[in-house]
């Protein structure tokens, strides 16, 4: 039976994901297994080319630690203070891993994308994180920012706008 007939993007996603899945095949981040998404039909000439590179432990939820566009040649790695501070906002728990095995991880990372030509960024947290809707909306309504007046601003115009193309093609 074959499989499915894929593009020159795609196939190229797929060679570099399963030579990204062989390199770390018989090493581990801590309890953490190292896989890479790859496409499995057309990426629409590059487009929806973004792959992600995830960290899975043996039981629970795999965490994304980066992303690869084969297309464009980048890739963008989170450092391990970035997936530390977005583990403990989550799951109020610290990494099961430490930084040394992390970085050995990147190290490796960095060295089979670049046999690519694929470019690695590495991102750390950003400064200050946004506050969300739910957060604004715990304030005490003097604290509130702006957040709140935009959501509602925006509900009103995607309802009006709505209304309008409603008449329009009726």
């Amino acid at each position: 039976m074959k499989g499915p007939v894929l593009t020159q993007y795609s196939s190229h996603a797929n060679v570099i994901a399963d030579t990204f899945r062989a390199a770390f095949a018989k090493s581990t981040v801590g309890d953490h297994a190292v896989e890479m998404t790859a496409p499995t039909d057309s990426t629409k000439g590059g487009l929806l080319a973004l792959q992600h590179v995830m960290l899975k432990p043996s039981s629970g939820m795999a965490m994304v630690v980066g992303t690869v566009n084969a297309g464009e040649l980048r890739s963008e790695l989170r450092s391990y203070e970035y997936l530390s501070k977005l583990n403990e906002e989550r799951f109020k728990r610290p990494l099961s891993f430490d930084e040394p095995a992390y970085e050995a991880f990147l190290e490796k990372a960095e060295s089979v994308l670049g046999a690519f030509g694929i470019e690695v960024a590495l991102h750390d947290p950003p400064a200050e994180a946004t506050p969300s809707v739910t957060d604004e909306l715990k304030a005490p309504p003097r604290q509130r920012g702006r957040l709140v007046p935009i959501v509602v601003a925006v509900l009103i115009a995607l309802v009006v706008g709505g209304g309008v193309w409603l008449a329009l093609h009726r």
